[in-house]
C-alpha cells in the first residue's frame, strides 16, 4: 500500500482561550499564515511578540543542502526570513497586515516583494532576541 505524505508546511494559527483561561479551544483555530515547505529541514523557528507589539516569525530557507531554491535571497518568498506582522489588523487578502514601516512594504506592490519581511538572507533563524535597552532585534 502506497501513501502520499501530506505536503510540508509551517502554520501559524490563532486560537480563542477557553472560559477557564487555561487552554485554547481547538475548534476556534484561525490560520493566520501557512507557508509551504519544500524540504524537511530548516522549516521554522522562533516566534514572539516584540516590544513594539508586532509578531516576529523566524522561517528557515526551506532546507536541503545549500538552499538549492535560493529562498534566502528571494524577497518574493517568506522563506529564509524573519517576518514582522501586525496580527491586530488585516490586509484585504491576508489575516494580518505588514506594518507600514517594514523595510520592503513600499516595494511590495510594484516588485512582488513580501512586505512582511523584516530581515532576509537567513539559513535557519531558529532563535533571536531583542535588546532590553533599545528594543532592537
Amino acid at each position: 500500500m502506497s501513501t502520499i505524505p501530506p505536503p510540508r508546511r509551517s502554520v501559524i494559527s490563532r486560537f480563542t482561550a477557553r472560559a477557564d483561561l487555561l487552554s485554547a479551544d481547538p475548534a476556534s483555530e484561525q490560520i493566520v499564515i501557512e507557508v509551504p515547505q519544500p524540504f524537511s529541514n530548516h522549516n521554522g523557528g522562533m516566534l514572539t511578540f516584540g516590544p513594539d507589539g508586532f509578531l516576529y516569525v523566524g522561517l528557515g530557507d526551506g532546507g536541503s543542502s545549500g538552499d538549492p531554491q535560493g529562498n534566502g535571497q528571494n524577497l518574493r518568498t517568506l522563506l529564509g526570513s524573519i517576518l514582522r506582522i501586525d496580527v491586530d489588523r488585516e490586509d484585504p487578502v491576508l489575516r494580518y497586515a505588514a506594518p507600514p514601516d517594514n523595510p520592503f512594504v513600499t516595494n511590495a506592490p510594484q516588485q512582488g516583494t513580501r512586505g512582511e519581511i523584516w530581515a532576509y538572507g537567513l539559513r535557519n533563524p531558529w532563535r533571536f532576541s531583542f535588546d532590553r535597552a533599545t528594543g532592537a532585534l
